[in-house]
């Protein structure tokens, strides 16, 4: 029984997180002072120095969505399609906003960037990560109702519920994997004007390709200082610093 009880205590810590997470919103930590700074230059049309003061909240790990759109705007402007193309990946993650894909789609035709194609398995994560939260208080809700089975078979029917019991170690492997990786789809946006894709890891390695800034590629794994990416339909590596990560 303690053990059951030790897994309902964690299932029930799992579904506080899950609240917390619909009602305390990201932005509650902002930094508001310099926020209203940076949005005051940039309502005044003193774009780059706004975009310091942006620049530094998102080194803090704080940001709103309309801060990430913001940042987009100003390096398009400055014709800067890496950082812009980034911002617009994040400002995507933050919101899950539509409209930003016809953006990105845009000038991704505009500038002849690679990996904004919309292909099956991008409409798959985007359903997925769109309903991420959905999935995890039904898979949760299953463990609930498992647990107040083996419950009731222990101490009603004085029996031994094996199979309940291995659906709910089951359903509690599957609900960890989901909340720590599940959500995680990594992908990178070139960050170098002159970016050497190699086909190993090594910078002994044959030279594949040199690409510029903006271009958005999945990272497959690492070794050392390099990524292994997905590159027209085939693998290569990049140096780490070549890649900003689309995550926030």
């Amino acid at each position: 029984m303690k053990i059951i009880q030790r897994l309902f205590l964690k299932i029930l810590s799992v579904f506080t997180a899950l609240c917390l997470g619909i009602f305390c919103p990201s932005l509650a930590q902002t930094s508001h002072f310099r926020l209203k700074t940076a949005d005051s230059l940039f309502q005044a049309k003193r774009y780059t120095q706004s975009l310091e003061h942006y620049e530094e909240i998102l080194r803090q790990k704080q940001y709103t969505p309309a801060m990430l759109l913001k940042m987009a705007y100003v390096q398009e402007g400055l014709n800067q399609m890496g950082p812009a193309m980034y911002y617009l990946n994040l400002y995507y993650i933050a919101t899950n906003d539509k409209s930003v894909i016809e953006k990105m789609d845009e000038l991704a035709t505009k500038f002849d960037l690679e990996g904004y194609e919309t292909t099956d398995t991008d409409r798959f994560w985007s359903f997925y990560l769109e309903n991420h939260l959905y999935i995890s208080f039904a898979i949760a809700a299953v463990m609930i109702l498992m647990i107040s089975i083996i419950y009731h078979t222990r101490t009603k029917l004085h029996r031994r519920p094996v199979g309940p019991g291995i659906t709910v170690l089951s359903l509690a492997i599957l609900l960890f994997a989901h909340q720590q990786f599940g959500s995680q789809r990594m992908r990178g946006i070139v960050a170098d004007a002159t970016t050497y894709l190699m086909d190993g890891p090594s910078a002994g390695a044959s030279v594949i390709d040199i690409i510029g800034d903006g271009h958005r590629v999945e990272v497959l794994g690492q070794k050392d200082v390099w990524l292994k990416i997905r590159w027209d339909d085939d693998v290569a590596y990049v140096k780490e610093n070549a890649l900003k990560p689309v995550r926030l």
